[in-house]
């Protein structure tokens, strides 16, 4: 079984060092607010570098609707939203991910720093 699937999230972002933040956000299809969402962000973000906007992830995509209901991929690592592209692996997974493994590959496509708000796409890569 291989997997590729692209998505949107929305988050709100911090640039304070040691701040540690939980998220349950909605993963949309498009960068468009409006798009359909078909699962959510859900984990921790801290903030990693003490200079940059850099936060350490650990991230739980939980799937809510479609073939995948119900099943779960987990991210780790770090993302630097200075960095064009980021690559994060896949470190655990559930339903109908059970036992596979792949990689994670993120791009900022808008930030709005004095709210805080980034939309990020993902490309996600799983397989046996």
């Amino acid at each position: 079984m291989n997997l590729e699937s692209s998505f949107f999230s929305t988050f709100k972002i911090t640039n304070s060092f040691l701040r540690c933040d939980l998220a349950d956000d909605l993963l949309i299809e498009t960068t468009s607010p409006q798009s359909k969402r078909f699962s959510r962000a859900q984990g921790l973000y801290g903030s990693a570098f003490q200079h940059q906007l850099a936060i350490i992830m650990s991230m739980s995509f939980v799937f809510v609707d479609g073939p995948n209901n119900g099943s779960c991929i987990s991210l780790l690592g770090n993302n630097r939203s200075i960095v064009p592209v980021r690559k994060m692996p896949i470190v655990s997974d559930t339903g109908v991910f059970l036992l596979t493994g792949g990689y994670a590959i993120a791009q900022t496509h808008q930030a709005d720093f004095k709210f805080g708000d980034i939309i990020v796409g993902c490309n996600v890569i799983v397989g046996y």
